[in-house]
């Protein structure tokens, strides 16, 4: 069969590139012929720009901010960005690129399937979110997989959804909160709840990404929060640094001001997704907020603490599943290092397993559909 998924595929930040190399991956190992359609609007082109772009008033002011004041990150951050760039176009299976749902309803795409997800590809919060992750411009057969409305569903701009959402064979979405604001806006009602498509994989699957040998010798903690987030992670992850005698590396993401008020915190070198790969499977300890953060410390028997996950329902949602609950730092009553380290491994995988089986089963029973 060939298929065509859409997806963030081109959001360069990790999760998002590793969940679509992730169902590329799986539906090949079914068999499969994969396609990922390469849309890629102004928008999301503006947002995940070069570290120097002029293209408009934001980001120019934004690169003269940085040739100003920190000069001295251009050269790594244009690495960083030629990190994703190269695992763009070498690990991922791309159609020619389209810049509108218009260039897209003029093409023929011989799909047998189109896969729409995963990601927060319905968060209409996104900036670059729109009615093209809906697949309406595909004339064929279409499921969703584990598409997303985000954290924070009750946001969400239910007419716009209710205008999109149909001619849909079967929908599967990745958190039960999305699945509620569905079936209450009575836009559907058969609709299932899967497991993001990294899970699908097992962690050995990963290892063609990444090299054997540690990028960082030793023992570190590996830091990776998406930029935007409070100060008091940093904060948290320099107190856990002390307690336990181990450093902090991170991605190359933050201004170099604000890591300098945390003594533990040191930037790695330029990092993309095979990069931070290698960082998560090699630490000794993975801290901080990211949703695909805990993913790879499951899949990689990693000890790890999910900071603010009580209030972030992926996080939650995975790690109660996981019955590891207990490695949740909250914001509200910050707890760090009251627990042991994970001993439960086995438990924990086959919860996993579990997990990743019926999410499995769902998607080959529509395949097969």
């Amino acid at each position: 069969m060939k298929i065509g998924i859409i997806t963030f595929h081109a959001s360069f930040n990790y999760g998002s590139m590793l969940q679509a190399w992730a169902m590329q991956t799986y539906l090949e190992q079914q068999g499969h012929e994969v396609w990922i359609v390469n849309y890629r609007s102004l928008v999301q082109r503006l947002t995940y720009h070069k570290p120097l772009d002029f293209h408009n008033v934001e980001n120019g002011l934004s690169s003269c901010k940085r040739l100003l004041l920190y000069p001295a990150s251009i050269k790594p951050l244009y690495k960083k960005w030629h990190c994703f760039d190269d695992f763009l176009h070498k690990e991922l299976h791309l159609t020619q690129e389209f810049h509108t749902v218009e260039e897209m309803k003029r093409t023929y795409f011989d799909f047998d399937l189109l896969i729409c997800g995963s990601d927060q590809i319905w968060n209409t919060n996104a900036p670059d979110s729109d009615e093209a992750y809906y697949g309406n411009w595909f004339k064929g057969r279409k499921i969703s997989y584990a598409a997303s409305f985000g954290q924070y569903p009750e946001k969400i701009d239910m007419n716009f959804v209710g205008q999109q959402l149909h001619n849909f064979q079967a929908i599967a979405v990745r958190e039960e909160k999305t699945k509620g604001a569905i079936v209450e806006a009575g836009l559907a009602k058969e609709i299932e709840v899967v497991c993001d498509p990294t899970i699908l994989l097992k962690a050995s699957d990963y290892d063609q990404l990444t090299t054997e040998a540690p990028l960082v010798d030793g023992k570190y903690i590996f830091f990776y929060t998406p930029v935007g987030l409070p100060f008091e992670y940093f904060a948290i992850v320099n107190r856990i640094a002390e307690q336990t005698g181990l450093e902090v590396i991170t991605e190359k993401a933050y201004y170099p001001k604000d890591l300098k008020k945390f003594g533990h915190i040191h930037e790695y070198l330029p990092t993309g997704p095979r990069e931070f790969l290698n960082l998560v499977k090699n630490a000794t300890l993975v801290c901080g907020g990211s949703f695909h953060l805990q993913v790879f410390s499951i899949l990689f028997h990693k000890d790890f603490y999910c900071i603010n996950g009580d209030k972030d329902a992926r996080s939650n949602n995975l790690l109660k599943k996981c019955g590891l609950g207990d490695r949740i730092i909250s914001l509200d009553t910050p707890n760090e290092m009251t627990k042991n380290a994970i001993s439960n491994w086995q438990t924990v995988e086959n919860r996993l397993h579990h997990e990743a089986k019926a999410s499995q089963d769902w998607l080959l029973k529509q395949l097969m559909a």
